[in-house]
């Protein structure tokens, strides 16, 4: 009998995360749902606690009914929902991730699925309260070359036009304005320190590129992991979702081009040597090999005057999803 209630797919952004999530809804037990951003956006570490009244509860499970009905970034009616909500609390006071889950095995059962997926790559700042407050669950952990993330996250805000429609332009300018090599380094070391010591059996790390290599194999291993029979039509995604080229849902199968993109160009020396510089460490554990610099490359003086000014104004574009701004410091920057 199958143990596992509930899988979280997580890791740096535009680290595998979403071709997971599709890999794995491709299983008959298995319903993915879209990226719903509940830890950091709708529940901070200091509501573990807190009961919310029956109105609250139905405010929050119409938020994310909307998110999942509509996607991130269209959640402008929650309100249309109140009335499934009402049915599924039935006035109940509840905590939010009481809510959350009632939420997840709601819908799952609906598209007649056992287990649910959430594929929002920032659970990896929750890895432990998740591990704590969902016993059946099961992490899946996705590393990539911090070098690939890097130049997949300069090249995000195109995603509105290589296929992601729905992505406001708003959307794409806040994108833009939060890539930095500081930022996206830093991010990337803390989600890797994050999770890489905690020993925990539910939790499963795979790296990106020996996947991509070799994706039956690993994800045989995932499915004996997870507790479900492989399926080798589980394999059959859509090639979408680069942030380097232009969706074409008519190519199925794992992409091998997404392998060390970096190399064919497209970021900058300093860029290289910033993120080579404050990923050394980790880079080292994880095996990735560096690319050689006698002096660092001018161009890094830029960067460093550029930083302050990148990150204050991705700051208050980022204030509306920030659900506590104590909670993201610690977990995304101090890796408390």
């Amino acid at each position: 009998m199958n143990n596992t209630k509930q899988i979280f797919v997580v890791g740096n952004s535009r680290s595998g995360t979403t071709m997971m999530g599709r890999i794995l809804n491709n299983h008959s037990n298995i319903f993915t749902f879209k990226e719903l951003h509940f830890f950091g956006q709708l529940w901070s570490s200091e509501d573990k606690n807190k009961i919310l009244s029956a109105s609250e509860g139905v405010k929050l499970l119409s938020r994310l009914l909307c998110i999942q009905e509509f996607g991130i970034f269209n959640q402008n009616n929650p309100q249309q929902f109140d009335e499934i909500s009402k049915k599924i609390i039935a006035k109940r006071n509840l905590n939010a991730l009481e809510i959350f889950k009632i939420f997840l095995s709601h819908i799952s059962s609906e598209n007649q699925c056992k287990i649910s997926c959430d594929h929002t790559p920032r659970n990896v700042f929750y890895s432990q309260e998740i591990l704590n407050n969902f016993p059946e669950a099961k992490i899946i952990n996705l590393v990539r070359d911090p070098r690939d993330v890097l130049l997949s996250q300069k090249n995000k805000w195109k995603r509105r036009y290589f296929g992601a429609y729905e992505i406001p332009k708003k959307e794409s300018i806040r994108s833009y304005f939060n890539y930095h090599p500081i930022t996206i380094s830093k991010i990337w070391n803390t989600a890797i320190n994050t999770i890489k010591d905690n020993k925990d059996s539910r939790i499963k790390t795979i790296c990106f590129e020996n996947f991509i290599k070799y994706p039956e194999k690993n994800m045989k291993d995932i499915c004996q992991f997870l507790e479900v029979k492989f399926d080798s039509n589980m394999l059959n995604v859509p090639k979408i979702g680069s942030s380097t080229g232009v969706d074409d849902i008519n190519k199925i199968g794992i992409d091998k081009t997404k392998l060390g993109k970096w190399k064919l160009g497209g970021l900058s020396s300093s860029e290289l040597y910033i993120c080579q510089k404050m990923c050394s460490e980790n880079m080292s554990d994880l095996g990735y090999e560096y690319e050689i610099f006698k002096y660092p490359p001018i161009l890094v003086i830029l960067s460093l005057i550029t930083f302050p000014i990148k990150i204050f104004i991705s700051f208050i574009l980022n204030l509306h999803r920030i659900k506590n701004l104590k909670d993201l410091i610690n977990k995304r920057i101090l890796n408390k």
